[in-house]
């Protein structure tokens, strides 16, 4: 190689390393005030009507990094698709975490056309590069049958998303801190699954709303729980409030993110008001714990 050989190939090579870190640092400028901190698109369910790109770029603003969709039993979110959705949010400098999945869950007696609904929705999930379908809610539990009942229909919805490359998690309300002949729901929900198929999103405020503690969660089923809910409810006026501002003892949680193997933290507001004045409450008091951080 001669000296001008040399010379063209060393600028080309420069201009090419100029690029590379030009893309670099436009992605990192959209990442800007970008914290691992996610959000339940549900929070805003009276706003994604009235203005779908406006309200998504509000929370982008404020400095969310991902969104949790609710409702995908098809492909189809106020007009898009999974992977639609996913396009929008990249372009705001977020990603889509997952979504809820709002399905009448018959566990008795599944047919092959409940198994196929999973299936679905494990499609339609990785065409937007989601990791988690979080089922919502389960049927009223009146006994132990119940509950086994349900146990095994987790772990053959968590079996069948597994298969179509997403992860099964189940989100609870507060009724599932009651007893069913001896046995709290939640608890004998994580303790009977099995752990390679089936998670947890442990929604903060539901706990306190429903008589549970939180931390109890995290330390005594570690690596279950890798999706928190962060939501807070004030057990004293017995209302659901901005987080930080209630009941969860968010400092004391945020030290076991480790027992837990926290994966993503997502907010859930679910309160009166400017929403995204609350929103905003939410994200700034999140932001100064330190896995926020990435």
């Amino acid at each position: 190689m001669n000296r001008r050989q040399f010379i063209n190939r060393s600028a080309i090579l420069l201009a090419a390393g100029s690029l590379a870190n030009q893309s670099m640092l436009a992605a990192a400028a959209q990442q800007a005030g970008k914290r691992r901190i996610g959000i339940q698109l549900y929070s805003v369910k009276d706003e994604l009507p009235k203005d779908f790109m406006g309200t998504l770029k509000k929370l982008s603003d404020i400095g969310y990094s991902a969104i949790e969709p609710y409702g995908f039993t098809k492909d189809d979110f106020f007009g898009h698709t999974m992977k639609e959705l996913s396009v929008i949010a990249k372009d705001l400098g977020m990603s889509v975490s997952g979504s809820h999945i709002w399905s009448n869950i018959q566990v008795e007696n599944p047919t092959e056309k409940e198994w196929d609904f999973w299936k679905n929705c494990a499609g339609i999930l990785t065409s937007g590069n989601a990791k988690y379908a979080v089922q919502s809610s389960i049927p009223k539990v009146k006994s132990l049958d119940d509950l086994k009942r349900i146990v095994a229909y987790f772990n053959r919805a968590g079996e069948i998303c597994k298969s179509g490359g997403v992860k099964f998690a189940f989100h609870n309300h507060y009724d599932e801190f009651v007893k069913v002949d001896g046995e709290i729901i939640l608890d004998y929900l994580i303790k009977n699954t099995d752990p390679q198929l089936v998670s947890f999103q442990l929604d903060m405020g539901h706990v306190i709303n429903g008589g549970g503690n939180c931390e109890h969660y995290l330390r005594n089923y570690p690596g279950r729980i890798p999706l928190w809910h962060a939501s807070d409810f004030n057990a004293t006026e017995r209302k659901y409030t901005e987080v930080g501002k209630g009941s969860v003892p968010y400092t004391s949680l945020f030290e076991l993110t480790k027992t837990a193997g926290l994966e993503q933290l997502t907010v859930e507001q679910e309160t009166q008001g400017d929403i995204f004045a609350s929103c905003k409450v939410d994200f700034d008091y999140l932001k100064q714990f330190k896995w926020t951080e990435g």
